[in-house]
C-alpha cells in the first residue's frame, strides 16, 4: 500500500457558516437533521421543509453541494452522507460536523474517508458521555486524513463509484430473485 502524507481534517476543509432560519420567520428551507440520515446506505434519505418560525433550535449549519456532513453524536453508527447539489444553501443539524473539501481533497474522498473504519475508531475513541455519546467537531477535524496526490484522488473516487454501483446493482438482483423464488 503507498503511504501518502497526512494532515489533519480541518487543514483540508473549507470554513463553513451558521445562521438562524427563525430570522426568516416565513421563510421554508429544506433542514437535515441526524434522522434523515440512512447509515447504510450513506445518503440523506429524509428531508423536512420547514418554516423558519417553526426551525428547530439546532437548524444552524448551512450545507452546500459536495459538502459531506458527519453526525457528531453516536459516531459509531457512521452516519455521513454526500450533500446533493439539491441541498445548495439549506440547512441541518448542530448535530453534524460539516466537511466542505478545499482545493486540496475532492469531496468524493472526503465523503470515502468519513465512512472509513479509521475513521470510525478514532472518532469512537474519542466519545464522551454515556447517555448521548459524541465528538465535538473540533475532534472530528483533528482525524489524520492520507493525503494523495488530486489524480490519485479521481482514480480513487471512480473506482469506488465503480464498486457502489455493482454493490447496488448485486443488492437489486438479490431482491429481484428473493421476489421470482417464490413464484
Amino acid at each position: 500500500m503507498k503511504r501518502w502524507p497526512t494532515r489533519p481534517l480541518g487543514e483540508l476543509v473549507l470554513p463553513t457558516e451558521q445562521r438562524d432560519p427563525r430570522e426568516n420567520p416565513t421563510e421554508e428551507f429544506s433542514y437535515v437533521d441526524i434522522a434523515g440520515i440512512d447509515n447504510e446506505a450513506k445518503t440523506i434519505a429524509a428531508i423536512k421543509r420547514v418554516v423558519g418560525a417553526e426551525a428547530p433550535s439546532r437548524a444552524r449549519k448551512v450545507i452546500r453541494g459536495g459538502d459531506v456532513i458527519v453526525s457528531t453524536v453516536r459516531p459509531n453508527l457512521n452516519a455521513v452522507a454526500l450533500v446533493p447539489d439539491t441541498l445548495e444553501n439549506q440547512i441541518c443539524s448542530t448535530g453534524f460536523s460539516v466537511l466542505r473539501p478545499s482545493e486540496r481533497v475532492l469531496s468524493g474522498c472526503l465523503f470515502a474517508f468519513a465512512r472509513s473504519p479509521s475513521f470510525i475508531d478514532y472518532l469512537v475513541a474519542r466519545t464522551t458521555g454515556a447517555n448521548y455519546p459524541a465528538v465535538d467537531d473540533g475532534e472530528v477535524k483533528e482525524v489524520p486524513v492520507p493525503i494523495p496526490p488530486l489524480a490519485e484522488q479521481e482514480r480513487i473516487v471512480k473506482l469506488l463509484d465503480e464498486a457502489d454501483a455493482l454493490r447496488k446493482l448485486r443488492a437489486q438482483a438479490d431482491r429481484r430473485t428473493a421476489a421470482l423464488l417464490p413464484a
